[in-house]
């Protein structure tokens, strides 16, 4: 989700997961699907909204979704279609990753919701507490949720230090999230 030009899409293509990649930019997209090109992956990239594709075009259900610094653009009325799509989508014990901007960060916009809405805009994207995240994707067991750490720009990695970055993990039904367990095996 967010996919931008590609670059996480392309590096899981090239540990070997099947990719599907969705931006609302035509021109990422068509970057994207250059560097594919020139790289030999076999991403599958789409241009659009990624909740009108995940009514229609996207499959699923999916080991793996990764929310590349799309979450922070969603007003917060919108979160209710992510989690809908996550519903939808994830598999089982599959996780969902997230990018998003940190509260006391250098970027991103602090305002609660009514403030945003009063103001009706969401001044270049929303930055999330660790504690507003675990109520959000309570539904998931988190994984691990820290910092991101800056990486100088001849690094090999990405990292800003005013970024989330987020892992957490679907669990089976009937299983509470957070539990950490696996129901009994039938039988047992």
């Amino acid at each position: 989700m967010g996919c931008g030009p590609g670059r996480n899409a392309l590096h899981l293509a090239s540990l070997g997961f099947e990719v599907d990649a969705v931006d609302l930019s035509p021109a990422a997209i068509a970057w994207a699907e250059d560097r594919a090109r020139a790289e030999g992956a076999g991403v599958r990239f789409r241009c659009g909204d990624v909740f009108a594709l995940a009514g229609t075009e996207l499959g699923g259900p999916y080991d793996l979704i990764y929310d590349s610094g799309c979450f922070h653009h969603l007003p917060p009325h919108r979160r209710i279609s992510d989690l809908a799509l996550l519903e939808r989508h994830l598999a089982p014990l599959g996780h969902f990753a997230l990018a998003c901007f940190a509260a006391g960060g250098e970027a991103g916009c602090e305002l609660d919701d009514a403030d945003l809405y009063r103001q009706a805009r969401l001044h270049g994207g929303l930055a999330y507490s660790a504690e507003s995240l675990r109520g959000i994707f309570a539904g998931l067991t988190e994984v691990e949720l820290r910092r991101m750490r800056h990486e100088p720009p001849e690094s090999p990695l990405f990292g800003e230090s005013f970024l989330w970055t987020g892992l957490f993990r679907r669990t089976l039904p009937g299983v509470p999230p957070g539990s950490g367990s696996l129901p009994p095996f039938p039988g047992d």
